[in-house]
């Protein structure tokens, strides 16, 4: 895939958008009244806030392709949900879902 600096092979591509998914879900995992016990360590806020700094500098990298564009806008409307006095979990857990969602469609070729 044609970069902003050169070229990324399908196998970079493919192991990236597998750790960007594994980084959005584990931002479930940590709210999740399932399993938000085992993540009482973690500052979900820094969490998102260090994954939109990623996928900023990627979305530059990779010149603005449309899912980044997408999975930025619902991860931040998820970190609004997270921080609403009146959290819904289901309404943040479909905002995840969704953005995981998108990683997937980005293309490893150009």
């Amino acid at each position: 895939m044609r970069h902003k600096y050169g070229n990324f092979t399908e196998t970079q591509i493919l192991l990236t958008k597998k750790s960007i998914r594994k980084q959005i879900f584990f931002l479930l995992l940590c709210v999740d009244p399932e399993t938000k016990d085992n993540y009482t360590h973690v500052d979900v806020r820094e969490a998102f806030k260090g994954l939109l700094y990623k996928l900023d500098g990627l979305n530059s990298v990779l010149g603005e392709p449309q899912e980044l564009v997408d999975t930025i806008s619902l991860l931040e409307e998820a970190l609004i949900k997270y921080n609403e006095p009146k959290f819904n979990f289901h309404t943040y857990r479909r905002l995840i879902l969704n953005a995981g969602s998108l990683i997937d469609a980005i293309k490893e070729v150009d």
